[in-house]
C-alpha cells in the first residue's frame, strides 16, 4: 500500500518531506471514518496536500481533521483545525463492539483499544465497578463484551459524551449492566464509597487530583483501582506511585501496586501510563 509520503514526493520539497507525519488516527469503520493528524508548523504550507493524501490511501474517511494543541477545558478536549470537511460523527468499529462519537465534541482514542482489553481480560464475573471520567464509556463496553459484570457505574460530566455514552450502551445491548451517570466526579463519587470491587480512572491528565475518590469507591473487603497519569523519563512511574501511596496512607488504606503498565507515548519523553492498584 502506498504511504502518505510517497504520494507527496512530487509536491513537497525534499529537505520537508521527512516532516510528513507517518502516523494518524482514523476513528470510524469503512462504512465513514474521520482522520485526525498531527502536522508540524514546518508543513503549514503543505497541510492541505497532506489531508488529500490521507484521504487517498483510506477511500472510508470522509473528513480530515488537525490537532492542533493539548486537551484542554472542562471537557478535555483537543482543538481540531478542519482540513477536509466531512460528517465527524461515526460508528468505530473495535474487538467486536460499537463505539458511536464525534471527536470533534468527546474525547476517544482508539490507540488505547490494547489497553482496553487488558483491563477487560482482569475483570472477573459479576463485580461492582466504578469508571471515572468515562466519555462515551469504551473501556465498559470492551469489560461487558467479555464478562458478566453486575455492573458498571459511567461518570461523566460532558453531557455530550453522556448522551453518546446511551447510545452506546444501546447499539451494544447493554442495558442494565452500564448506568450512565452525568455529573462531576467531585459530587458524584462520595456516592460510592466503599461500594466497587474495581474503580478506573482513565484520564491521564487531572485524574491525579482525584485518586482520593478511586481509593476510598473500593470495598472495605478490598479491590482494584487503575489509576492513569502521565509518566515523564527517567523514572516514568515514580510520581504515579507517589501520589497513590501518599493519599492512601493520608486515607488509612493499605494499597499494594501489582502490575505497572505503558500505555503508549504521549509526547517526547512522557507516556501515558497505568498502575493497576490492590486496595484493601
Amino acid at each position: 500500500m502506498a504511504r502518505v509520503k510517497d504520494l507527496l514526493k512530487d509536491k513537497i520539497p525534499r529537505e520537508l518531506l521527512e516532516l510528513v507525519p507517518t502516523s494518524f488516527d482514523i476513528i470510524g469503520s469503512r462504512q465513514g471514518a474521520v482522520a485526525i493528524v498531527e502536522i508540524p508548523d514546518e508543513l503549514e504550507g503543505y497541510k492541505y496536500e497532506i489531508a488529500k493524501a490521507i484521504m487517498k490511501i483510506n477511500k472510508h474517511v470522509r473528513a480530515v481533521l488537525r490537532r492542533v494543541g493539548p486537551r484542554r477545558g472542562t471537557f478535555r478536549l483537543y482543538e481540531y483545525e478542519i482540513l477536509i470537511p466531512g460528517p465527524t460523527e461515526v460508528i468505530h468499529k473495535e474487538a467486536g463492539y460499537l463505539i458511536k462519537l464525534d471527536p470533534t465534541k468527546v474525547y476517544f482514542s482508539p490507540r488505547d483499544q490494547s489497553d482496553r482489553l487488558d483491563i477487560a481480560e482482569q475483570v472477573r464475573d459479576g463485580e461492582t465497578i466504578l469508571y471515572l471520567f468515562a466519555g462515551v464509556a469504551p473501556y465498559a463496553i470492551a469489560i461487558c463484551k467479555r464478562r458478566n459484570v453486575h455492573v458498571i457505574h459511567c461518570v461523566e460530566i460532558n453531557p455530550i459524551a453522556v448522551r453518546y455514552m446511551i447510545e452506546n450502551v444501546r447499539i451494544n445491548k447493554l442495558k442494565g449492566k452500564i448506568v450512565p451517570i452525568e455529573g462531576d466526579v467531585d459530587k458524584v463519587a462520595p456516592e460510592f464509597y466503599y461500594k466497587s470491587d474495581r474503580v478506573l480512572m482513565t484520564l491521564p491528565l487531572g485524574a491525579c487530583e482525584y485518586v482520593h475518590h478511586g481509593i476510598l469507591c473500593i470495598r472495605r473487603e478490598g479491590g482494584i483501582l487503575h489509576f492513569y497519569h502521565v509518566g515523564k523519563e527517567p523514572d516514568i512511574f515514580a510520581e504515579a506511585e507517589r501520589l497513590v501511596y501518599e493519599t492512601a496512607r493520608k486515607l488509612g488504606r493499605d494499597v499494594t501496586i501489582i502490575n505497572r503498565r505503558v500505555v503508549r507515548d504521549y509526547a517526547p519523553r512522557m507516556y501515558k501510563i497505568r498502575l493497576d492498584v490492590y486496595v484493601r
